[in-house]
């Protein structure tokens, strides 16, 4: 299992992931792919709290699409869990 954590964003638009033996860092994102990728989830964390049966799963339907797509391009190996910092 790898642990990705995207915090403040710098000039290399990276993140740091922890694979079981120690933290690593990964440069050049992009710092705009980035910024919509946290974005996306935060839209996605904020939606899980709304009630509206229904309302959650339309709201995170298609910015999960984007968040996957995403992902997947700088996740080869394997899944991650992503943490926002």
């Amino acid at each position: 299992m790898r642990y990705v954590v995207i915090g403040r964003m710098g000039s290399d638009a990276g993140y740091w992931y922890w694979d079981g033996h120690g933290w690593h860092h990964v440069g050049g994102w992009g710092i705009d792919r980035l910024q919509e990728v946290s974005a996306a989830l935060n839209i996605m964390r904020e939606a899980s709290q709304l009630k509206t049966p229904g309302l959650a799963d339309a709201a995170t339907k298609v910015v999960s699409e984007f968040v996957t797509k995403e992902l997947q391009s700088q996740f080869k190996e394997g899944g991650a869990t992503v943490i926002l910092a």
